[in-house]
């Protein structure tokens, strides 16, 4: 990731107050619950796999994209297709059900001293419109916390999110 990309996505403290609160487009039992993302090298192959770890099948299906959201166990999990070798594990997240949660973990974070890396605005993520912030933990795994306010959208990872490689026109982690 370069600082450039960096910094197309994220906001100054002024900008973040003239931000629409939004609430979720997506609904789930609870307040939150966990999200994870894996890279695979292939969708076709891993989908079998994950169909039967879930007992179901995916609620959204692209070419290089799956994604489960089981009641049991609550989780948002997306399978992201990477051909070529996977070499890292994807990222860490928490789904929340609105922008003002999302704003209660930019502050608990900043509380807690931990640099937010990148405050995104309703950017196109996993076919889906999102509000988010993101940091990276103590062994270097990127955590993000959302909340989706869009359930569709044409894109699975734009120019704008923090994750983007112009390269290969997606998501990826350096």
């Amino acid at each position: 990731m370069t600082a450039q990309s960096t910094s197309t996505c994220c906001s100054s403290g002024s900008e973040r107050n003239n931000v629409r609160h939004l609430e979720s487009a997506v609904k789930f039992s609870g307040d939150r619950r966990p999200h994870v993302s894996l890279n695979v090298t292939s969708i076709k192959e891993s989908l079998p796999f994950y169909q039967m770890l879930f007992n179901q099948p995916p609620i959204k299906l692209k070419d290089d994209f799956a994604k489960f959201e089981p009641e049991t166990p609550p989780v948002n999990f997306t399978i992201n297709e990477h051909p070529g070798q996977v070499d890292r594990d994807g990222h860490f997240g928490i789904e929340v059900k609105s922008s003002d949660a999302v704003k209660d973990y930019y502050e608990r974070f900043k509380k807690l001293k931990v640099s937010i890396d990148a405050e995104e605005r309703e950017v196109a993520c996993c076919f889906a419109v999102q509000n988010k912030i993101w940091v990276v933990d103590p062994d270097g795994n990127h955590w993000e916390v959302f909340v989706v306010v869009d359930g569709d959208a044409d894109e699975g990872c734009e120019a704008s999110c923090i994750c983007y490689d112009p390269e290969t026109d997606s998501c990826k982690w350096s």
